[in-house]
């Protein structure tokens, strides 16, 4: 397809979700606020007068976002990861267009016909899980779905198994299992059956993707997507996922002004799904802050190419008075090699300020680097820990699905028994 005739599919497209958009409680009652019409509504050009929408409208009355509730299939939530999970109906058109979607993406990332794939993602509310087990058969690819799986060394003894081809899930356990594969198997990762991996659910910096492809020797791709939107996967550029255009619209606008900005300018982005017919997003604030990525992709593709998000703007967490993201932290520690795991916990001291324990899994952290790790937060965070310390390898807990990085003791107290038993160990803050 060239990218006129895109342009052609999306204001058809377009044109019938405005109709659609319109008959729902959600967005009728939006558009009357703002004082359109449907007749106002004729262009994607007119996308900007639309008023835009949040995860908070749907939260509200998932069932006011919905257009055809006569074809539900699925009800499928949001991780949760920034509060209260969104509910998304899915019509059965919707699921098709989902198992499409990331069907492309698995191509873009290089999987194929043949490959055996371990699918890690949760099964269940989450929609990832089972959308990728579909498009993962739709590409000819035999699935292994593990994503139920209870522990690290399962998904490990799952690997050594089936000897799948690729691995896809979150970018912290596909680096955490290759310290495992050794020590249960007495084997390189390198050595494994997987050439390439897939990450999904948070933000990868390029020193863990190094890290990670070093390790088990593989080519590590990177997808981003929204449960209420869709997604998109790198190419072999590995600049920016291919976002699917002829699925869902993407913006950027400056979160402060809610004005448009341009290819390769930082701002929040804002998806408009143009293929659904459940639960639809219009002008929908996704809070995720990055930019669209400006030129042709030498992999020819003609989608343009959003920037995986660094951060949440709901995410950025105030320590030591200064506002940081977790991919900065993320980035600063996985600049070093041999970086197995790390944690994170903000507390405060006996007189109230803030305290920051950094706690790092590796058998090669030196005293030099601790001091420089100082250095770096100084510099590029813009506060220091208050102590570094090295921990026993495989020590630190996961902290809920995602497996959280920062625990911030001064907002939840209470994370569990096995941060608990962790802090009681190698902690130096007040519980």
């Amino acid at each position: 397809m060239s990218r006129e005739e895109l342009l052609n599919l999306q204001e058809k497209r377009f044109k019938r979700t405005m109709e659609l958009a319109f008959k729902t409680p959600l967005y009728s009652e939006k558009f009357k606020e703002a004082g359109l019409s449907l007749a106002d509504i004729t262009s994607v050009k007119d996308l900007g007068r639309l008023p835009f929408s949040s995860k908070q409208d749907i939260v509200k009355d998932y069932r006011a976002a919905i257009a055809d509730h006569s074809d539900l299939a699925v009800f499928h939530t949001t991780s949760g990861t920034s509060g209260t999970p969104t509910v998304v109906g899915y019509t059965n058109n919707d699921v098709e267009t989902q198992t499409i979607n990331e069907a492309r993406n698995l191509l873009t990332a290089g999987f194929k016909k043949g490959d055996i794939i371990i699918n890690t993602t949760p099964y269940g509310m989450f929609f990832a899980g089972v959308c990728i087990h579909d498009a993962i058969r739709r590409i000819g690819a035999v699935v292994v779905p593990a994503g139920k799986l209870a522990s690290s060394r399962q998904q490990v003894d799952m690997i050594h198994f089936y000897r799948p081809t690729g691995v896809i899930g979150i970018a912290q356990f596909i680096l955490k299992w290759a310290s495992l594969y050794e020590d249960m198997f007495g084997e390189d990762p390198r050595e494994s059956s997987l050439n390439r991996g897939y990450a999904l659910g948070e933000p990868v910096p390029e020193g863990k993707r190094k890290r990670i492809e070093d390790v088990w020797g593989i080519d590590l791709r990177v997808g981003y997507g929204l449960t209420e939107v869709g997604s998109g996967g790198e190419c072999e550029e590995k600049h920016g996922v291919h976002w699917q255009e002829d699925l869902s619209l993407v913006e950027v606008v400056d979160p402060d002004t809610s004005e448009g900005v341009a290819d390769g300018e930082r701002g929040e982005l804002v998806y408009t799904t143009i293929s659904r017919t459940g639960t639809l997003a219009i002008r929908f604030r996704s809070r995720d802050s990055s930019f669209i990525v400006g030129g042709d992709c030498s992999c020819g593709r003609i989608t343009r190419r959003v920037m995986p998000p660094e951060f949440r703007l709901d995410s950025l967490i105030k320590i030591k008075g200064t506002l940081t993201s977790p991919f900065a932290i993320d980035s600063a520690i996985f600049s070093y090699d041999g970086v197995r795991d790390y944690l994170v916990v903000v507390s405060e001291d006996s007189s109230g300020l803030d305290r920051v324990d950094v706690y790092i899994d590796s058998d090669v952290f030196t005293p030099r680097q601790i001091e420089s790790l100082y250095d770096r937060f100084g510099g590029k965070i813009w506060f220091n820990p208050s102590s570094v310390k090295i921990v026993e390898k495989d020590s630190i807990p996961v902290i809920g699905r995602k497996g959280k990085k920062i625990i911030d003791l001064r907002a939840e107290a209470d994370y569990g028994d096995e941060l608990k038993t962790f802090l009681e160990k190698y902690g130096e803050h007040p519980q």
